[in-house]
């Protein structure tokens, strides 16, 4: 009866190629490796001294001001949340279906949180909007004294939940915005287009058809919002310290960072809130999912008729471009004035603009070891992982199986539950006995691989899936053995989803302050780790000088990627028709 049963796991029986069983191991091995970290943080939850134990849930949820400190995260993630999928999805529609869209701008949305990291759009905002000092708010109180208005303070302020709201809502939008614009894209626009000869208007087209076809991609894009939501700790902790807001995740750091002796066990018993929150959205996604309410739509997939806007054509342009100005241009002004000028202060002095921040900043050893620490990090996690989703994406295309379908689960843990859960777990599993990595670079790497599988992934499928099974199907009739297959013909042909996918985690790696927050130090720095001690020291110019280099190295990396894209994608194609002439 086992006998029967391994064979039915495994499938059909077939030759196993020295390919094929080595990418099986390495996929197993990546795992163990996201699944084994989890496991500890669940059993951490309900075992205490090898005895069943619900003590770490009591612990957590008697800690001091949790209650508070709930409301506030639940608040902060779901507004923010709920107005990204509103204004994310609109954009992604007025962008694929209107004539709004403004080539090569509109486009742009969903690149500015990786152009602009998230740690120097918060800080950014902080010297535009703080009440007593911000720059924007001195211009507009200065506006306002022509007027007979006079103010020393205000009137914005970003220390507020409100402006939390506005951080989180600003870093989650292009994420809703690159979900429900993959879906546009794949549906097909045959019913709209009947829908709209049958004489319904824009509004009730987009109300009754196209609205209920996005509901899958509506409700991916709701999960990853509340995934990146719960796992977020620069925007937080920069934006609640200064108004004395503290959510989940910091309430985490500050346990295991900021806290002696380190209160790692009760860091673990409050991470059961974050696996809470974001496996229950999980959950409410499958069920959507499963049930038959949302609109499948079938039939020809050409690209529909654009939706003509008429006069309201210019607001849509305003609000997409607006949101660029506010996610990216106005924070840039705001590190760029202040490292210029050397200090930060409530009047700008052109004449006494310099560089003197940023060679201060470039004399100071510590800063210079944490980016070259980053840099590196961030090109062996990328290379790693994205070769390695490559193979994963290939593999599951081609060898099915229970099994591989448990390890593919266990890899993609990490879009179910919060980063920061499986941050506490690697700290768990990897830092003592019997693998001693605490402050190792080999932590360093397996945390970012964990945290990025899910970008990688998605990224990797969608450029396997643009391979048409036919091109190795012919080269194995013609001999060719898997490995050579997957070299010479996948790989070339996936190459620019692949550089875009190594672009994406490379900037998410360099610009990290999650996992520099929980892993770094003095002895192992990362530049996340050096804007929270200058952040902490009071230093604004040196902050804004370090952010301003990070965009710039995000810049340059992005353009790169695309550059070495475009090339490579090119000599692939001149090489596939080189061959065909030969042939």
């Amino acid at each position: 009866m086992s006998v029967d049963v391994l064979t039915r796991l495994a499938g059909p029986r077939r030759r196993v190629s020295a390919f094929q069983g080595a990418s099986f191991t390495l996929i197993a091995a990546v795992g163990v490796m996201v699944g084994y970290p989890f496991l500890k943080v669940v059993v951490s939850l309900f075992i205490v001294d090898g005895a069943p134990s619900f003590e770490p849930i009591r612990r957590a949820f008697a800690s001091d001001g949790i209650g508070e400190v709930l409301k506030t995260s639940v608040i902060v993630v779901f507004a923010a949340g709920i107005l990204a999928v509103i204004i994310g999805s609109l954009m992604a529609w007025l962008n694929e279906r209107t004539d709004a869209r403004i080539p090569g701008v509109t486009d742009f949305v969903p690149l500015m949180p990786f152009l602009l990291p998230g740690i120097a759009f918060a800080i950014g905002w902080v010297l535009l909007l703080s009440p007593g000092a911000g720059i924007l708010n001195v211009w507009i109180r200065d506006f306002l004294g022509l007027f007979g208005v006079e103010a020393t303070r205000g009137p914005l302020n970003i220390y507020t939940m409100y402006g939390l709201i506005f951080c989180y809502f600003n870093a989650l939008v292009p994420y809703a915005f690159l979900f429900v614009s993959a879906g546009l894209r794949n549906m097909p626009a045959d019913l709209e287009e009947q829908a709209r000869v049958a004489g319904a208007g824009r509004f009730k087209t987009f109300w009754r058809v196209t609205l209920p076809a996005m509901r899958p991609s509506v409700s991916a894009a709701a999960v990853m919002l509340i995934w990146f939501g719960f796992a977020m700790f620069s925007i937080p902790f920069i934006i609640g310290t200064g108004g004395n807001i503290e959510v989940l995740t910091v309430r985490i750091v500050r346990l295991i960072n900021f806290t002696y002796p380190p209160q790692t066990d009760l860091a673990v018993s409050l991470s059961l809130f974050i696996l809470l929150f974001v496996g229950g959205a999980w959950l409410i996604q499958l069920r959507i999912m499963k049930s038959a309410t949302f609109v499948q739509i079938g039939g020809r997939g050409a690209r529909g008729t654009t939706v003509r806007l008429g006069w309201g054509k210019w607001p849509a342009r305003a609000l997409m471009i607006g949101f660029l100005l506010v996610s990216g241009v106005l924070p840039m002004v705001g590190l760029l004035l202040t490292a210029l000028q050397g200090f930060w202060s409530q009047r700008i002095d052109l004449g006494n603009l310099g560089f003197d921040s940023f060679k201060r900043v470039w004399q100071d050893e510590h800063v210079i070891d944490s980016f070259r620490n980053s840099l590196v990090l961030a090109a062996i996690t990328a290379t790693g992982i994205i070769v390695f989703a490559a193979l994963m994406s290939t593999y599951m295309r081609r060898h099915g199986g229970v099994v591989s379908r448990i390890l593919e689960g266990a890899i993609r843990l990490p879009v179910v539950v919060s980063g920061f859960v499986l941050i506490i777990g690697m700290i768990l599993a990897y830092s003592g006995a019997p693998f001693y990595l605490q402050g190792s670079f080999l932590l360093f790497v397996i945390a970012y691989m964990a945290m990025t599988i899910p970008q990688a992934s998605i990224i990797a499928d969608a450029a396997a899936a643009q391979v048409s099974d036919s091109m190795s199907e012919a080269a194995a009739v013609s001999g060719a053995k898997e490995g050579k297959i997957f070299r010479k013909i996948l790989v070339p042909l996936m190459i620019p989803g692949l550089v875009a996918g190594w672009t994406l985690v490379f900037v998410h790696v360099a610009g990290d302050m999650e996992v520099a927050a929980m892993l770094a130090s003095n002895e192992k720095p990362v530049v996340g780790y050096a804007i929270l001690q200058t952040f902490n020291a009071g230093k604004f110019a040196d902050l804004a000088a370090i952010a301003v280099t990070l965009v710039l190295v995000s810049a340059a990396c992005i353009g790169l990627g695309n550059l070495a894209g475009y090339f490579l994608s090119g000599h692939a194609g001149l090489r596939k028709s080189k061959k065909a002439k030969k042939a």
